[in-house]
């Protein structure tokens, strides 16, 4: 991203993360929720990349993958913003328009270690 953008929403990223230190201070359990959802989305993005990769290099093991274990996969959201709507709605209804996800993820989880490493 470039840097104009990065600077557009410099204010709002200070005042979330201020905010989102307060209630993880308070609720040790969403900042390891925070942690939780960073890594499923991590294992969502790694199963992404094996999907590309078998089916742009290994045509018969994709096909193989689609007729036998296609479907028998779990699917959901992996969104930080999802979680927040859960488990702190008046966050989440600050800032699910302000933000972009991509950098409520970057500030939630350096909250979250920050937090946890003083517990």
């Amino acid at each position: 991203m470039s840097k104009q953008i990065k600077r557009k929403y410099k204010t709002v990223r200070r005042e979330f993360n201020k905010d989102l230190y307060v209630r993880a201070s308070q609720n040790k359990a969403l900042a390891v929720m925070i942690i939780k959802t960073y890594t499923a989305s991590q294992h969502r993005r790694h199963i992404m990349k094996i999907w590309e990769l078998l089916g742009f290099h290994h045509k018969e093991a994709y096909k193989d993958y689609c007729d036998k274990l296609m479907g028998r996969h779990l699917c959901g959201r992996d969104e930080l913003m999802n979680s927040l709507h859960f488990a702190e709605r008046d966050l989440y209804d600050k800032y699910i328009r302000r933000i972009p996800e991509r950098y409520a993820m970057g500030e939630a989880l350096g909250v979250a270690y920050r937090v946890l490493k003083g517990a």
